[in-house]
């Protein structure tokens, strides 16, 4: 397979491959940051999450963070979530339960061009910009996400949620 240099390139292997295929599909990514800043949105405060493509078998979902940014502690509903960073720079930490208490099992940077994997299999991850910049990461989940499960720091428990976008980017405009 080719590298893949254009969103357009992406969205048409991702549409001409078996859902087995992605993580080759993925591997072989190597988008400029430019390809995707039509489709970042920023708010003053919080990360926001924007629609590319959704389709019945997946979604392309564009994260903006801001400095200091995070999510919660959360899962994936049981879809598979790969994480491509596009710029800037990210922190995940990966946690599971260990006798009954939430334990951090995994901490890595992302880094431009770096890919990271994670389903509900593998525990719960949370997701930091935690440089001195913006970020952008790319994420595809196959199948899409309506739900998850966040961990309320309050309340010490997991709670679920309905996943909302900022932005939605009609499919026509990216689909070859």
């Amino acid at each position: 397979m080719n590298f893949i240099y254009t969103l357009q390139e992406l969205i048409s292997a991702l549409e001409n491959c078996s859902n087995e295929e992605y993580p080759t599909v993925l591997k072989n990514l190597q988008l400029p940051y430019n390809e995707l800043t039509p489709y970042e949105s920023w708010k003053s405060k919080g990360y926001t999450r924007n629609c590319i493509v959704r389709t019945s078998k997946y979604e392309l979902v564009l994260l903006c963070w801001n400095v200091n940014d995070a999510t919660p502690i959360h899962d994936h509903d049981g879809q598979k979530c790969w994480v491509y960073q596009v710029k800037g720079s990210i922190s995940e930490k990966r946690f599971d339960f260990k006798n009954e208490n939430l334990v951090e099992t995994l901490c890595t940077n992302l880094s431009p061009g770096k890919l990271t994997y994670m389903d509900d299999k593998m525990g719960f991850h949370v997701l930091v910009n935690n440089s001195n910049d913006r970020a952008t990461t790319l994420h595809l989940y196959m199948n899409p996400i309506d739900f998850c499960s966040y961990f309320c720091e309050e309340e010490k428990v997991f709670k679920k949620k309905t996943l909302q976008y900022d932005t939605v980017t009609a499919q026509k405009e990216v689909t070859l």
